[in-house]
C-alpha cells in the first residue's frame, strides 16, 4: 500500500499528518514515535536533533564521516578556491524518509548528496551533482524522488531514493535555490540570479513550477531580485516570497506572477549600519512560515537579527521579536504552536522558539556551527535509542 500523498506546502500539521500515515504504514501499529526537529549546521557538518515536544536537544550526526574534502576528484581540484573565496559549507539543505529512518543532506561545496541512516549515522550512499554546488532539497511525500538544486548548473536533479540514482532534471532559472512543493503537488523552485554578475546581467530570477513526475516545467514568474525562501497558503491561492535585498517580503499571485502587495518591514540592529551589499549573500530577509490556519506569517529578518509575526489578513505587524544573530530559516512546529528559526551568525548558532500565541521566544537551543536548514520528522523511538 502506498503512502497517501499529503502536499507539503498544506502547512506543517498537514506535513505531520502525512509522516505519520506514512511511519504507520511502514512500522508495527503499536511502534512508538517522536516528533524530532533536524537542523543543519554547514560548517561543522553536523546535523542536530531536536525533540520537538520537550525542546531538548538529543543528539547529532556527523554529515561528513567519509571526510571534509570531495570525493570527487574535478570537485576536489577546485576546492581550495570555493573554499578561499566562500567558506566552507557542508550541510545545506536536509530531508528526513516518510519511515523516520533516513535522512538525505546535501553537502554544499563538497558538491554531493548523501543518505544516512538516523539511527547510527551509517553513510549509505553520495551522488555527485552537476556544477559545483548542491543546494536545497526537497522529497516527495511518498519518499520515492529527492529534488536537488546544482546551483551553478541551473537546473534541479531528481535522485530515484530506491536505487540511489539519477532520472532526470528539469532547467531553472539562474542559481536555483529553495525548493518546495505546492499544494496541488507541482515542485517550485526559486532562483537567485548568477550573484557573481552585477545587477541587470544576473540572469533569470524566477519561480519555476514543473511537474514532480514528468519533469516538465509548468509555468515560470520572473521577478526583478533574486527568489529567496517562500512560502504558499493551503488553497495555493497565494505565496509569501522573501526577494534579495528586499527588508521584508512580497504577496504574490502563483497563478500570474503578479505581485499584489510588498511588505516593508523596520531595518534595526546591525542592518542599520549595513549597505545592500554587505548583506550577507545578498539576503536581507532569510526564512518564512505560516501558522496553523495561515493565520499568521512568521518573517525572519536576517541583518537585523528579529522575527516578524504579521497578520496575514491585514498585513500588519503584530510583534518583533528579537533573536539571536543573523535568523536565516523559518519552520513552524508539526504541533502548530511555535515558529522555529535558525540563527546561523557567529554570535549565535542557535535555535530560537518563538511561541506564536505568546508572540515572544520562548526557548533558544544552542546549535553547531552556522545552523540553517530545518525539518521536522517523525522518527520510531527504535531509530532513536542510541542518542
Amino acid at each position: 500500500m502506498a503512502c497517501r500523498v499529503i502536499r507539503r506546502a498544506a502547512g506543517p500539521s498537514a506535513r505531520l499528518a502525512a509522516a505519520l500515515l506514512c511511519a504507520g504504514l511502514a512500522l508495527p501499529a503499536a511502534a512508538a514515535a517522536r516528533s524530532v526537529l533536524f537542523v543543519g549546521n554547514s560548517e561543522d557538518g553536523t546535523v542536530t536533533l531536536v525533540d520537538t515536544h520537550h525542546l531538548g536537544v538529543i543528539g547529532h550526526i556527523n554529515a561528513i564521516p567519509d571526510g571534509n574534502t570531495p570525493r570527487d576528484p574535478a570537485q576536489a581540484a577546485i576546492y581550495p578556491l570555493i573554499v578561499a573565496a566562500k567558506g566552507v559549507n557542508y550541510v545545506q539543505g536536509i530531508a528526513v524518509s516518510p519511515n523516520g529512518r533516513t535522512l538525505y543532506v546535501s553537502r554544499g561545496y563538497l558538491g554531493d548528496v548523501a543518505a544516512f541512516r538516523i539511527s547510527d549515522g551509517h553513510e549509505l550512499w553520495r551522488l555527485q551533482i552537476n556544477g559545483i554546488r548542491a543546494d536545497h532539497v526537497a522529497l516527495t511525500p511518498d519518499g520515492r524522488r529527492l529534488f536537488v538544486s546544482a546551483l551553478t548548473a541551473n537546473e534541479v536533479q531528481v535522485i530515484d531514493t530506491r536505487t540511489h540514482s539519477f532520472v532526470g532534471s528539469f532547467p531553472t532559472g539562474d542559481w536555483p535555490h529553495v525548493l518546495e512543493f505546492g499544494p496541488h503537488g507541482y515542485i517550485w523552485n526559486g532562483s537567485l540570479g548568477n550573484q557573481l554578475e552585477p545587477s541587470g546581467h544576473d540572469g533569470r530570477k524566477q519561480l519555476t513550477m514543473a511537474d514532480p513526475n514528468t519533469l516538465q516545467v509548468k509555468r515560470t514568474l520572473q521577478f526583478d531580485a533574486g527568489v529567496r525562501p517562500f512560502v504558499f497558503t493551503r488553497d495555493g491561492r497565494l505565496a509569501y516570497v522573501q526577494l534579495s535585498y528586499l527588508n521584508g517580503f512580497i504577496v504574490v499571485d502563483p497563478l500570474t506572477g503578479r505581485t499584489l502587495h510588498a511588505v516593508h518591514l523596520p531595518v534595526s540592529g546591525p542592518g542599520k549600519e549595513m549597505s545592500p551589499s554587505q548583506y550577507p549573500n545578498q539576503a536581507a530577509h532569510h526564512g518564512i512560515a505560516l501558522s496553523p490556519g495561515d493565520r499568521t506569517i512568521c518573517d525572519a529578518g536576517t541583518i537585523s537579527n528579529y522575527v516578524a509575526l504579521v497578520a496575514r489578513g491585514t498585513l500588519r505587524t503584530r510583534a518583533l521579536i528579537p533573536v539571536g544573530d543573523q535568523p536565516a530559516e523559518a519552520e513552524t512546529s508539526a504541533d502548530g504552536r511555535y515558529c522555529l528559526v535558525t540563527d546561523r551568525g557567529p554570535g549565535s548558532n542557535s535555535l530560537s522558539v518563538i511561541s506564536y500565541r505568546k508572540r515572544r521566544e520562548v526557548r533558544r537551543l544552542r546549535m553547531g556551527k552556522h545552523p540553517q536548514e530545518e525539518q521536522e520528522a517523525v522518527v520510531p523511538d527504535s531509530v532513536l535509542r542510541g542518542y
